[in-house]
C-alpha cells in the first residue's frame, strides 16, 4: 500500500488492483498507473476538501464519491449508510462540520478518511458548541470500535492551540489501526509534528510524521 500525501487533507493510496484519492485540494498528484481504476472521494464541499479539478484528472476509469451537498457528477452518499461500489464496501459517518467520512473495506484493508469529522473544540466558543462537537465526535468514533483499521487518516490541526490532541487521541484509545497519518494541518507541518512527539501523542507509535507535500510511505 503507498499512500502520498498532497496537502492538508488530501491523499492518494495506491493499492494493489486500486487507486484511491481522498478529497484533493492543492499539491501534484504523482503520474496514475491507468491499469488501476481510480476512486475518488469528497466528504464535502469546502474548498480545502473539494476541487472541481478532480473531474479534469487524465485517466480512462474514474468513480466519484461525493457528499450529497456537492452538486456534481458522481455517486452521492449520505451519512450513515453503506454503499457497495464495484468490490469496495463503503461506510459513512456523519461530520461534526459538514459532509461524510468514509470507512473503506477494499482488498482486504480498511481506511477511514475523516473528512471534517473532527472533535473540533475551539476556545472561546460557547459550551454547548463544543459539548455538541465533542458528544457527535464521540459518538461517530464508537461506531467503528469494533472494525481493525490498516490505515487511518484523521485531523491534526494545529488552530485548535491546545485541544490540538483531543481528536485523535480519543481515535487511537478506542480504535485499532496499523497506522495514522494527520491531516487538516496546512502549513504548520512543524506544530504538527510538535504534537505527536509531546504527550498524550507521543505514546503511540503507529503515527506517521508526514514532513513536506508529496511525500510517499510504502506500508505493509
Amino acid at each position: 500500500m503507498k499512500i502520498t500525501y498532497l496537502y492538508n487533507s488530501g491523499f492518494l493510496v495506491e493499492l494493489e488492483h486500486h487507486l484511491l484519492l481522498f478529497d484533493y485540494y492543492l499539491g501534484n498528484i504523482p503520474k496514475l498507473n491507468k491499469s488501476k481504476p481510480l476512486y475518488v472521494f469528497v466528504s464535502h464541499n469546502h474548498y480545502d476538501h473539494y476541487n472541481p479539478e478532480i473531474y479534469h484528472i487524465d485517466h480512462p476509469n474514474i468513480t466519484y464519491i461525493i457528499d450529497q451537498g456537492i452538486n456534481n457528477k458522481g455517486i452521492k452518499v449520505a451519512p450513515n449508510k453503506s454503499y457497495q461500489i464495484d468490490d469496495l464496501k463503503i461506510q459513512t459517518l456523519l461530520s461534526t462540520d459538514l459532509g461524510v467520512a468514509f470507512v473503506v473495506n477494499v482488498e482486504d484493508k480498511y481506511l477511514y478518511h475523516g473528512g471534517d469529522l473532527h472533535w473540533w473544540h475551539w476556545i472561546g466558543e460557547p459550551d454547548e458548541d463544543n459539548k455538541y462537537q465533542e458528544n457527535t465526535f464521540k459518538q461517530e468514533i464508537n461506531k467503528i470500535k469494533n472494525i481493525h483499521f490498516d490505515l487511518l487518516m484523521t485531523a491534526l490541526d494545529p488552530r485548535l492551540e491546545e485541544t490540538i490532541w483531543w481528536g485523535m487521541d480519543y481515535i487511537l484509545k478506542n480504535v485499532t489501526t496499523k497506522y495514522v497519518l494527520p491531516m487538516h494541518f496546512t502549513e504548520s507541518t512543524q506544530k504538527m509534528l510538535e504534537a505527536i512527539d509531546n504527550p498524550p501523542l507521543n505514546q503511540y507509535h503507529n503515527i506517521i510524521k508526514i514532513k513536506y507535500e508529496g511525500e510517499e510511505f510504502n506500508l505493509l
